[in-house]
């Protein structure tokens, strides 16, 4: 039996599925909660009747517990009694409602029974989006300025795996060397003759004198040379390493390159167009405000993973506060191009788009809230699935930004 009234609520963990583009985002969350009702009587026909209401009253809890979730409880905190109630009773249609069971307290007439509640996150989102937006302006609150915008749009260039943590074993061993062998022998012969011989003769006849004399010089000679020159060059090089280890952790090293934000800045244009409001893109403001310029900052931090850095946000800052702008929206676009998709092995492009949004009427701008939303699709055309994946990410952190700036009380 039950003595008391007694409220006991479970939450578990929201499961984000993000499907292909036409078909809807799903983001499930269940909330199981008791209603609890008092009985004029504990007749069975009685105790049919009573149990319709313990699912209104079980919906009233279910609310409790749904606005506490982190997504929603920074849109619903200036909420009226009358929008959250019809919030709680906007739940019945948007969530599947199973009893799970009841008890009957007979003596203090009172019925308790168990519901389990399983909606869908993203349709509760819509629901208070909407409500949120047509909700008048509050009295003595700001009017919705114009929204001053820069993003960078980081495109994965190149993905390195690598073994972060290993216990590693490694020799290596190198060897260098050059030999010359130079070898050069010549010969020389040479073989010279002189030899010189002489006649003389003399006779006399009947009156005849005869005198004769003959002289030959004959030289023979000989040379011979030959020379010759051998050469060896021999070069050796040799490197070797070895290497074994166990790995503990995987992690990936990503190179970036800087893409072009137009497509970006012209989804978020209509989104604000279609909220009432406008943006204004930093590039059209650098021109009338000077500050940091959008194409340096982008070529920069378009190649690195880090954020803006401090000098360059505060540039920023204070040339759109010059022109008049009492909200900035600093953000960055991570697409990722390198995955394809694993059941059609089409190319897959995923996009995480993160936004902060800052209020810099003061001298010292602070951040009123960070968005942060991701897309993917896949098609056998890299640029369609680029371009779906873009337009999606930039409508929900559009619309979340609104959203955001509405529960600030800024319309």
């Amino acid at each position: 039996m039950l003595k008391s009234r007694y409220f006991s609520t479970l939450l578990v963990p929201a499961v984000a599925l993000v499907s292909a583009p036409a078909m809807a985002q799903v983001e499930q969350l269940q909330v199981i909660v008791p209603g609890e009702i008092p009985m004029d009587s504990t007749g069975n026909r009685a105790i049919r009747e009573s149990l319709a209401q313990t699912e209104a009253a079980a919906l009233q809890n279910a609310w409790i517990v749904i606005k506490r979730h982190p997504d929603i409880a920074l849109k619903v905190r200036n909420l009226t009694i009358e929008q959250n109630a019809a919030l709680a009773q906007g739940l019945k249609p948007r969530c599947q409602s199973v009893m799970l069971n009841y008890d009957l307290d007979k003596k203090l007439k009172r019925l308790q029974a168990r519901y389990r509640f399983d909606c869908n996150l993203l349709d509760i989102e819509t629901d208070i989006d909407r409500l949120v937006r047509s909700a008048g302006p509050v009295e003595g609150g700001p009017a919705r300025p114009r929204i001053a915008t820069f993003f960078i749009v980081k495109e994965v260039a190149s993905l390195t795996s690598y073994d972060q943590d290993i216990d590693r074993q490694a020799k290596a061993m190198a060897s260098q060397g050059v030999s010359k062998n130079d070898r050069v022998s010549v010969s020389y012969n040479a073989d010279l003759r002189s030899r010189q011989s002489s006649t003389e003769g003399y006779g006399e006849g009947h009156a005849a004198v005869n005198d004769s004399l003959s002289t030959r010089n004959q030289e023979k000679g000989r040379a011979q040379v030959s020379s010759t020159e051998n050469s060896d060059v021999t070069a050796r090089e040799e490197a070797s390493l070895k290497a074994s280890g166990r790995t503990i952790s995987r992690a990936a090293e990503q190179g970036y390159r800087p893409a072009s934000p137009e497509q970006l800045n012209a989804t978020l244009s209509d989104v604000f167009k279609n909220g009432r409001s406008r943006i204004t893109h930093y590039g059209d403001i650098y021109s009338q405000c000077p500050g940091p310029n959008p194409d340096t900052v982008t070529a920069e931090f378009g190649r690195k993973s880090e954020d803006l850095s401090t000098p360059v946000r505060t540039g920023i800052i204070n040339a759109v506060r010059k022109c008049g702008f009492k909200y900035v929206l600093l953000g960055d676009a991570l697409v990722d191009t390198t995955q394809p998709d694993p059941s059609t092995g089409s190319p897959r492009v995923s996009v995480i788009l993160t936004a902060r949004i800052w209020d810099v009427s003061d001298s010292f701008p602070e951040v009123v809230a960070t968005v942060q939303k991701t897309a993917s699709a896949s098609n056998s055309n890299f640029n369609i699935a680029k371009s779906d994946a873009m337009l999606q990410a930039s409508q929900r952190v559009g619309e979340e930004v609104l959203s955001r700036l509405s529960a600030e009380g800024v319309r």
